[in-house]
């Protein structure tokens, strides 16, 4: 068994930020939550905090409209599991706590969270979706960017600096060398000096669209944000440009406020790698809003691999099953040349190859294309994604690699997933996956030989189109091909 739960409860969070107010709601695995309705207003609560020091009444009046229609959809989608937190807007401002009694009258019950929880939360975000995650986490929202450590499942040494996009535009307008300070100065004070040499985790919807813009003048083959990888020296020079206003072409799901923040997000994210010295910066779509959500599992769900639980769940809309998959994972792992860290990989490869067949032969192809390089996977990292879609590829019958899979992992990868995908291929066509012929088959390797042992029952299924099957994953590993009966006598063609 693999042991994911794939029990499904509607979980929302409403997050009162600096910049946005935001309904998000959740349903699907516990472990792997998918997004159902997400939903958000640009009220700028912060945007003049550095000037007044309070909420500027235009942007109570458009948060309290919000956060009272988010009342009424919760009531709608009868969403039981509610958790409102308020962050550095309602925490900084002088009226903060006038504006957070003005939320609870709509009957929301918000919790202010303090620089350093704030921080966590983000942090724990991190953690659920990079399982094994050890650098440090920056977060930027709208009032303040946080940082904080995390290795181990853990997360300590939060901190909070009023570094927000809001709050970028009149600090830059200083200069270039009196910001430079403004950072240098604002960690010193915060006794930062963690990260280097350390992956620099990068949470926040600018930073994000800094990651899309990034992908973009790269002409990167995926465009999910989530779990793109760059090396240090690579940011801070694609940073210093995008600062200078010298973006390119836009994508297109940039919106317009983000847009024009991008320049500022750039200028901070330059002087955050400047200071810090990272290894390499890993953009997550997973933050604040994750990591409460995360926080509510029990450590049994906590632990569950969340690749494993967004594959499948969305497998069991095709009807095939994770025992499925640990059953197809079990029959072919003699012959699958595995990794340590590859086994959860495999399976997760092994479901969506399952899945897949349960569409148009015409449609597989374009599909697993469209699953490996769009879809967001939790915990997938992108060399992951081209695997799993090579295993696809080659349950197919295919062996020939597409150019965007080959920069995104090895060849020796790669070749690896091809092993896997043609292992299910040779399973799936001979057995159907069914329990009563995978207990009546087994495919090992026996000296230089890839031997396939048939009870006496299973031998009629080893048709001409089987037998290929059979070859063509021998040849791919080197080795003979073999059939024997269930006490190990060879079998004639």
């Amino acid at each position: 068994m693999i042991g994911i739960s794939l029990k499904s409860e509607k979980r929302a969070i409403i997050d009162i930020g600096s910049n946005t107010v935001r309904l998000v709601i959740y349903n699907g695995p516990p472990r792997a939550p998918v997004v159902i309705l997400n939903e958000k207003v640009s009220a700028r609560l912060g945007r003049d905090l550095g000037k007044t020091g309070a909420i500027a009444e235009k942007g109570m009046r458009s948060a309290l409209i919000a956060l009272g229609r988010f009342a009424g959809l919760l009531r709608l989608f009868e969403v039981k599991n509610v958790e409102c937190v308020a962050t550095a807007a309602a925490r900084d401002a002088s009226n903060g706590p006038e504006f957070l009694d003005a939320v609870r009258a709509l009957g929301l019950q918000p919790r202010l969270l303090t620089g350093e929880e704030e921080a966590r939360a983000s942090a724990t975000g991190v953690i659920a979706a990079f399982p094994g995650a050890r650098g440090v986490a920056a977060d930027l929202g709208g009032g303040s960017l946080e940082l904080v450590e995390i290795a181990d499942g853990e997360s300590w040494h939060g901190v909070t600096l009023p570094l927000g996009t809001l709050r970028l535009p009149d600090l830059r307008a200083k200069g270039p060398a009196a910001f430079a300070d403004t950072v240098r100065d604002g960690l010193k004070r915060a006794g930062w000096e963690q990260g280097k040499g350390l992956p620099l985790y990068i949470v926040g919807g600018s930073w994000r669209a800094l990651a899309l813009q990034a992908m973009r003048v790269l002409d990167w083959p995926v465009d999910d944000p989530h779990g793109f990888e760059l090396p240090a020296s690579e940011a801070l020079e694609l940073a210093r440009e995008f600062a200078k206003g010298k973006l390119g072409d836009i994508d297109s799901r940039t919106s317009a406020s983000r847009l024009a923040s991008l320049p500022d997000a750039a200028a901070l994210m330059a002087e955050v790698i400047t200071r810090l010295k990272p290894s390499k910066l890993v953009f997550s779509s997973w933050g604040l809003r994750e990591g409460l959500l995360h926080a509510q599992l029990d450590a049994a769900v906590q632990a569950e691999d969340p690749m494993l639980a967004s594959v499948a769940a969305f497998s069991a809309s095709a009807r095939v099953t994770a025992d499925d998959a640990v059953a197809v994972a079990r029959w072919t792992a003699a012959v699958c040349r595995e990794e340590p860290q590859d086994r959860q990989l495999r399976q997760a490869s092994g479901l969506l190859a399952l899945a897949a067949m349960r569409t148009e032969p015409n449609l597989r192809t374009e599909e697993a294309m469209t699953w490996a390089l769009r879809k967001r996977w939790i915990g997938l990292d992108m060399h992951g994604r081209a695997m799993m879609a090579m295993t696809v590829f080659a349950n197919s019958g295919q062996t020939a690699v597409p150019d965007a899979f080959a920069r995104l992992a090895s060849k020796e990868d790669l070749d690896r997933a091809i092993g896997w995908g043609l292992a299910v291929r040779l399973c799936r066509r001979l057995t159907g996956c069914s329990p009563s012929g995978l207990s009546q088959t087994s495919l090992r390797i026996e000296d230089g030989a890839l031997v396939l042992r048939l009870s006496e029952t299973m031998r009629p299924l080893y048709s001409p189109g089987v037998a290929k099957d059979h070859k063509t994953l021998a040849d791919w590993l080197g080795l003979e091909c073999e059939v024997r009966d269930a006490t190990g006598l060879a079998i004639a063609d």
